[in-house]
């Protein structure tokens, strides 16, 4: 070879070496991200947990669909509007896209920027799960987190059962709501399988009590007006009682 041979092919590389150098970094630029769906097999080229806990930072977020008493989105985040004053909604379970869960956050007042006042995580849904959604007097939001798969869940629109007298005892899932000066309550089960009980408020939901089997409990939540307490055991599983606690009087 000759030493002007020898200096293209030199020069050849070099230039083939600062090409490449160049493509990769433009690459990264303008695909910072890629993966593979593990779900799907599908190429992915944005990263799915960018806007898993700020949904609504997501210029892509796309509004969920309801029909009837059938929610469902895109593996994007999503948004639903809630409309001020409604009755509970209960969202869940999962239907489809049941691999994965779906995390969930409430936006009070949808008139307030996102800014001054971000939304509150309120929980999960799941193939087995659901949650209680108290919309507030001033409407507000539902907002979804990305996802790995389309979804649809379950939902329903329920007055829930006032707590009169002190106390409420029944059998199964239930709905229920309390607007008094207890703070507290003995939650009691006896029955065979799993108890749960959950405080709900606009933009907020609490786990009150998770036990199996018998159980005998007390447990509290914060003073913010109207409770909507959710029991959640199986039909037939056994009876369960909630005993309000007598608030302290003022009086000596």
């Amino acid at each position: 070879m000759s030493t002007a041979d020898a200096r293209i092919r030199r020069f050849s590389t070099i230039t083939w070496l600062a090409g490449s150098a160049v493509a990769v970094v433009l690459a990264f630029v303008l695909v910072p991200f890629v993966g593979v769906n593990p779900r799907t097999g599908d190429l992915v080229l944005t990263d799915p947990n960018r806007y898993e806990y700020e949904p609504w930072d997501d210029p892509d977020a796309q509004e969920a669909r309801l029909e009837g008493d059938e929610l469902s989105g895109t593996a994007a985040s999503g948004f639903i509007e809630l409309p001020p004053g409604d009755d509970v909604w209960v969202v869940g379970p999962l239907t489809s896209g049941t691999d994965d869960y779906l995390n969930v956050y409430q936006q009070v007042d949808a008139a307030v920027g996102l800014d001054d006042e971000r939304p509150d995580y309120i929980g999960l849904v799941s193939e087995s799960r659901k949650i209680a959604v108290v919309s507030a007097a001033t409407g507000g939001r539902l907002w979804f987190a990305p996802r790995l798969t389309d979804w649809t869940a379950s939902v329903s629109r329920e007055t829930p059962t006032p707590i009169e007298g002190g106390s409420a005892t029944g059998d199964g899932p239930a709905l229920l709501s309390y607007d008094g000066d207890a703070l507290s309550a003995r939650f009691a089960f006896e029955g065979d399988g799993f108890f749960t009980v959950d405080a709900a408020f606009p933009g907020e939901v609490i786990d009150l009590v998770k036990g199996v089997d018998d159980v005998d409990t007390r447990a509290s939540w914060p003073a913010q007006g109207r409770v909507i307490l959710r029991v959640d055991t199986d039909e037939g599983a056994g009876r369960w009682t909630i005993t309000l606690d007598e608030p302290a009087s003022d009086t000596p």
